[in-house]
Protein backbone atom coordinates (compact mmCIF):
# COMPACT_ATOMS: atom_id res chain seq x y z
CA UNK A 1 0.00 0.00 0.00
CA UNK A 2 3.01 2.25 0.40
CA UNK A 3 5.84 1.34 -1.94
CA UNK A 4 4.01 -0.68 -4.59
CA UNK A 5 0.29 0.18 -4.60
CA UNK A 6 0.15 -0.38 -8.36
CA UNK A 7 0.36 -4.13 -7.62
CA UNK A 8 -3.19 -3.92 -6.27
CA UNK A 9 -4.40 -3.98 -9.88
CA UNK A 10 -3.27 -7.60 -10.17
CA UNK A 11 -4.24 -8.59 -6.60
CA UNK A 12 -7.75 -7.06 -6.56
CA UNK A 13 -8.43 -6.20 -10.24
CA UNK A 14 -12.19 -6.16 -9.70
CA UNK A 15 -11.82 -3.42 -7.05
CA UNK A 16 -8.75 -1.39 -8.11
CA UNK A 17 -8.31 -1.13 -11.88
CA UNK A 18 -5.36 1.25 -12.03
CA UNK A 19 -2.86 3.03 -9.79
CA UNK A 20 -0.48 5.38 -11.57
CA UNK A 21 2.29 7.51 -10.13
CA UNK A 22 1.92 11.08 -11.38
CA UNK A 23 4.69 12.81 -9.44
CA UNK A 24 7.40 11.88 -6.93
CA UNK A 25 8.44 8.43 -5.76
CA UNK A 26 6.20 5.60 -4.56
CA UNK A 27 5.88 5.70 -0.78
CA UNK A 28 7.57 9.10 -0.46
CA UNK A 29 6.13 12.18 1.18
CA UNK A 30 4.53 14.38 -1.48
CA UNK A 31 4.05 11.59 -4.04
CA UNK A 32 0.94 12.06 -6.16
CA UNK A 33 -0.92 9.12 -7.65
CA UNK A 34 -4.12 8.51 -9.60
CA UNK A 35 -6.35 5.61 -8.49
CA UNK A 36 -9.23 4.12 -10.45
CA UNK A 37 -11.55 1.87 -8.46
CA UNK A 38 -14.92 0.17 -8.84
CA UNK A 39 -17.60 0.74 -6.23
CA UNK A 40 -21.07 -0.71 -6.69
CA UNK A 41 -20.42 -1.30 -10.37
CA UNK A 42 -19.41 2.34 -10.93
CA UNK A 43 -15.85 3.20 -11.91
CA UNK A 44 -14.37 6.29 -10.22
CA UNK A 45 -11.02 8.03 -10.28
CA UNK A 46 -9.27 10.02 -7.56
CA UNK A 47 -5.90 11.73 -7.25
CA UNK A 48 -4.14 11.28 -3.92
CA UNK A 49 -1.18 12.95 -2.23
CA UNK A 50 0.99 11.13 0.31
CA UNK A 51 0.69 13.60 3.19
CA UNK A 52 2.44 11.48 5.84
CA UNK A 53 4.61 8.39 5.76
CA UNK A 54 6.51 6.57 8.49
CA UNK A 55 8.38 3.42 7.42
CA UNK A 56 9.33 2.64 11.03
CA UNK A 57 5.71 2.40 12.15
CA UNK A 58 4.53 1.16 8.73
CA UNK A 59 2.10 4.04 8.38
CA UNK A 60 0.99 6.03 5.34
CA UNK A 61 -1.61 8.76 4.93
CA UNK A 62 -3.19 9.72 1.62
CA UNK A 63 -5.11 12.97 1.12
CA UNK A 64 -7.59 13.62 -1.67
CA UNK A 65 -6.48 16.22 -4.22
CA UNK A 66 -9.10 15.75 -6.92
CA UNK A 67 -11.56 13.30 -8.37
CA UNK A 68 -15.12 12.13 -8.03
CA UNK A 69 -15.13 12.42 -4.23
CA UNK A 70 -14.46 16.19 -4.40
CA UNK A 71 -18.12 16.70 -5.35
CA UNK A 72 -19.14 15.37 -1.91
CA UNK A 73 -16.23 16.06 0.46
CA UNK A 74 -14.03 19.10 1.02
CA UNK A 75 -11.40 16.89 2.64
CA UNK A 76 -10.92 13.13 2.59
CA UNK A 77 -7.90 11.36 4.07
CA UNK A 78 -7.07 7.70 4.50
CA UNK A 79 -4.45 6.53 6.98
CA UNK A 80 -3.21 2.94 7.13
CA UNK A 81 -1.10 1.60 9.98
CA UNK A 82 0.29 -1.94 9.94
CA UNK A 83 1.46 -3.61 13.13
CA UNK A 84 3.48 -6.76 12.68
CA UNK A 85 2.54 -9.70 14.86
CA UNK A 86 4.34 -13.00 15.41
CA UNK A 87 2.33 -14.35 12.48
CA UNK A 88 0.92 -11.78 10.07
CA UNK A 89 -0.03 -8.18 10.75
CA UNK A 90 -2.90 -6.08 11.98
CA UNK A 91 -3.94 -3.15 9.80
CA UNK A 92 -5.82 -0.15 11.11
CA UNK A 93 -7.65 1.93 8.54
CA UNK A 94 -8.66 5.45 9.56
CA UNK A 95 -10.76 7.63 7.27
CA UNK A 96 -11.33 11.32 8.00
CA UNK A 97 -13.59 13.48 5.90
CA UNK A 98 -15.58 16.69 5.84
CA UNK A 99 -18.86 16.63 3.90
CA UNK A 100 -19.60 19.58 1.63
CA UNK A 101 -23.21 19.59 2.82
CA UNK A 102 -25.27 17.78 5.44
CA UNK A 103 -27.12 16.00 2.61
CA UNK A 104 -24.00 13.95 1.76
CA UNK A 105 -24.24 10.42 3.12
CA UNK A 106 -21.60 8.78 5.28
CA UNK A 107 -19.25 7.03 2.82
CA UNK A 108 -19.93 3.54 4.20
CA UNK A 109 -19.46 1.88 0.81
CA UNK A 110 -15.97 3.42 0.58
CA UNK A 111 -15.13 2.14 4.06
CA UNK A 112 -16.29 -1.31 3.02
CA UNK A 113 -14.20 -1.10 -0.16
CA UNK A 114 -11.09 -0.21 1.87
CA UNK A 115 -11.67 -3.11 4.24
CA UNK A 116 -12.20 -5.49 1.30
CA UNK A 117 -8.98 -4.36 -0.41
CA UNK A 118 -6.98 -4.81 2.82
CA UNK A 119 -8.61 -8.19 3.52
CA UNK A 120 -7.90 -9.47 0.00
CA UNK A 121 -4.35 -8.10 0.14
CA UNK A 122 -3.81 -9.91 3.44
CA UNK A 123 -5.06 -13.18 1.99
CA UNK A 124 -2.79 -12.73 -1.04
CA UNK A 125 0.26 -12.05 1.15
CA UNK A 126 -0.51 -15.03 3.41
CA UNK A 127 -0.81 -17.28 0.36
CA UNK A 128 2.47 -15.96 -1.07
CA UNK A 129 4.40 -16.54 2.19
Amino acid sequence: MCNEPSQLTSIVPDLVTSVDLLDGLWGALGAISSWTYVLGGVTSTITLLVSAVNPLTKSITYGLIEGDLKSQFSTFTVQMDATQKIVGSTVHLTVSYVKLTEDVSTPQALFDLGVQVITDLGAYLAQSA
